[in-house]
């Protein structure tokens, strides 16, 4: 079985119905949303592992074309 969807802010579950018309999906109400935005735009979220400069320039930028 597939476990409800919870808010990635508070963890509250969030109704499966109506979930993919839902202005607030994936969060459960319309302040989890501002909480999450305001969190973006403090850089609060981030890439915490180091860039290999080796292993960026050995990456294609575009996946679907081979080298």
């Amino acid at each position: 079985m597939i476990a409800p969807p919870s808010c990635p802010i508070c963890s509250q579950l969030v109704p499966a119905e109506g979930a993919a018309k839902s202005r607030t999906f994936p969060f459960c109400s319309e302040r989890c949303r501002q909480v999450d935005l305001l969190r973006w735009s403090k850089g609060e979220y981030r890439i915490v592992e180091p860039l290999d400069p080796q292993r960026v320039e050995e990456e294609p930028l575009n996946p679907d074309e081979s080298v």
